[in-house]
This record gives structure tokens, sequence and C-alpha cells, in this order.
């Protein structure tokens, strides 16, 4: 670029870093390993739109799609040129570009409003949907071969886990913090096989967005209460003080893993519903407790998992894909969860004379991985 040589272009940017940049100007919050603000460039009310990437030095909103790097956040929120805008970073930086001068005069930040309180949900409207005689994931679930303490479990562990059922026929997973406060449900639809429908066009909603959408609910407005998600599950802490977490993604499998082997004092089974979730602020609950968290990705997301967990820095994280990588097989597809694995392994060695517990029993493999995974399966005529 005439004016401005190449090299020093280079090691403006290189040096350029995008949280001090967007920090001259706006008012960074961190969360985890980012920073989130306003964004600058539509009418934000929501903290948290506006993301900062330190580790891949870049911004994106969420809601307006602005995007970029230092530069090209300069040049959008200062009208910049870009050579302005890499004379504007060498000041900053103590690099010195050319002859032609620039003002660095960074405005001090725009404040942030005062946080909105958080949307709570009252626990009448979960209870007021946890019928699920008509729900498809339920009825298959029901439809395993489970044995007699598995079978007696199975409606234990829904409704523990406060699983309802939509007038539209989803599957709703409710987030119940560990002060027993409904944050939201996530609507889910699936088919009699067990599987996400994913063709139908209302198959996946929120709660939370279907008040804030209802116009006969002004109590529910986007504007005045914010929504935070919690851990499915996280209000078990309390009913099993002494147990380790078990963290797997998909609500799903955290109902099954908890039908197959249980709930009970040493170990409690919760889903994060996505690896963005396995933050410290959504963990902190656990951490504060000094409890122990075990980490179970799918097979797919094995190495994001492990970056996660070194990110989160807690000495008493693990994680643990032993069934998704050794005991894994083709037919379990590549993006299959331990869940998958597990009932792969007991519904291919019953019949029906021969019940899961059986084949617990029965199966050296199975009972290998059982141990493997410090899992204590129930059988038939065993109590919890």
């Amino acid at each position: 670029m005439p004016g401005i040589d190449k090299y020093i272009i280079d090691k403006v940017t290189e040096a350029a870093r995008i949280e001090e940049v967007v920090g001259d100007f706006l008012q960074l919050r961190k969360t985890g390993v980012r920073y989130t603000c306003l964004c600058p460039f539509h009418e934000d009310k929501h903290d948290g739109n506006f993301i900062v990437y330190p580790k891949d030095n870049c911004y994106r909103c969420f809601t307006c799609d602005a995007k970029g790097g230092p530069v090209q956040f300069l040049m959008a929120h200062e009208r910049l040129s870009f050579p302005d805008a890499i004379r504007w970073l060498g000041k900053k930086y103590n690099i010195e570009v050319d002859d032609v001068p620039i003002d660095y005069t960074p405005p001090p930040p725009r404040p942030l409003p005062p946080p909105l309180p958080m949307l709570t949900l009252p626990m009448s409207m979960v209870t007021a949907r946890e019928h699920t005689e008509d729900d498809n994931l339920c009825r298959w679930l029901r439809s395993l071969p489970w044995d007699g303490a598995q079978r007696h479990r199975l409606e234990a562990v829904l409704s523990e886990y406060h699983v309802g059922h939509s007038r539209l026929g989803h599957t709703i997973w409710w987030q119940i913090d560990d002060q027993m406060r409904v944050r939201t449900g996530k609507l889910m639809m699936y088919g009699t096989d067990g599987h996400r429908d994913k063709t139908c066009r209302y198959g996946f909603d929120w709660i939370h967005s279907v008040l804030f959408r209802t116009p006969n609910m002004p109590q529910y407005d986007e504007d005045k209460q914010e929504m935070k998600q919690t851990l499915f599950g996280l209000h078990l802490l309390s009913k099993y003080p002494q147990a380790s977490v078990q963290i797997v993604e998909s609500e799903k499998t955290a109902i099954i893993m908890a039908i197959a082997y249980g709930n009970r004092p040493s170990e409690v089974w919760m889903a994060c519903g996505g690896a963005e979730n396995l933050s410290r602020e959504k963990l902190a609950p656990i951490i504060k407790e000094n409890r122990r968290i075990i980490l179970y990705p799918d097979r797919d997301a094995i190495d994001k998992w492990r970056a996660k967990a070194a990110n989160l820095r807690y000495d008493r994280l693990t994680v643990n894909v032993q069934a998704v990588k050794d005991w894994w097989m083709p037919q379990d597809g590549e993006k299959a969860d331990i869940a998958d694995v597990i009932i792969r392994l007991l519904t291919s060695h019953t019949s029906p004379t021969t019940t899961v517990g059986d084949a617990m029993k029965n199966n050296p493999a199975i009972q290998k991985l059982v141990d493997k995974l410090n899992l204590k399966p129930i059988g038939n005529g065993t109590k919890e």
C-alpha cells in the first residue's frame, strides 16, 4: 500500500490485541476466556450479543453480524480509512508507521447498563406438563428391554428430572438450578425411534422464547428480564450431596445413563446441552462444593471438550472417552455419545426373553466396559 510499508502493516496488526482496542471504546465484561459488551453497531440492549475473542483476535455480534479484527473494528467504529486505522494502532502500540499525523484520543468507555433481573418461571409451569404418556421419546425409552429394577427406575428418573411434554408434541427438558429456580425449558421434537425429528418445522424451541413471543403474557418481556441457562439436572445437587457429577452433552443421554446406572449417592448425571455451556460460570455451583466432575464427550467433540477442560483449570475435573473410543463401532455413528454405545452393547445381546440386565450379567465385554467406566448397573432382583 502506498505510503505504508507492508512490513509495518504486518508488525502493527500482529501487535494489536482485539480486547485492548475494543476496550478503549467499550466497557468489556470478562466471561471465561472471552469478553462481552453491548454491540456499538446497532441499538443493543443485551450484554452478551457482542463477543470479543482474544484467542482468535476478533469480535462478532450475533445479532447484527458485525465482525472482524482490530483494524476492522477501528474502521467501522471510528470511520477510519485502512491507513489511518494502521496509524492509530501504531500510536497505541508505539510503532512508527509514517509521518502522517493521526489523532489518538479514544473516548471514555460507554458504561454498561445495570443488569436485568434473571428470568425465573413458576414451578407450576413445570408440573403442569409432566405427563409423558404421549411423548415419543418417553415411549421409546419405555420400549427398551430394561430389566425390572431399571424399568422401575425409568419412571422415577423421568419424574426426578421433571421431563415434560408440550401440547405440540415436544419433549421438554427443563433447566432448574441448584436453588430450584426454573430458568427455562428446551423444546425438542423426537420421532418414535427416539431420534430427533429434524424435519419438523417447529422441532426446536425454548420456553422463554415462546413466552417472550406471546402477546397476552406481558410479565415475560425480554427487555426487562434476562434468561440465563444452567445445566440440565443441576437441581439434583442437593438430593445427592456427596455425588460426583457426570456431564454429557445431550439431555437424552443423561436420562438414559440415569436409567441404566442410576443416580445415587456416589454419582449423578447432568447435561450441558452444548460445549459452549462448559464454562466456569455454568459449573460454578458444582465447583463451589468441590465436587468431582467427569466429562463424557461425544465422539466428534473429544478434542473440543479436552481443550475446554484444560481452560477450566479445575483439578477435580477429568474427561472420560473410553466408551466412544475403545468401545465404539461404525454403526454407532461418528457423532455417537456414551449412551449410543451403551444402548447398542446392551440391546445387541438381548432377545424377546432376555432383558438388558441379563445382557449386562452374561456378556464379558459389557461387564468390562462397566468396570472401566466405574459404573455399577442394578440387575434383576437387586436393590439400589
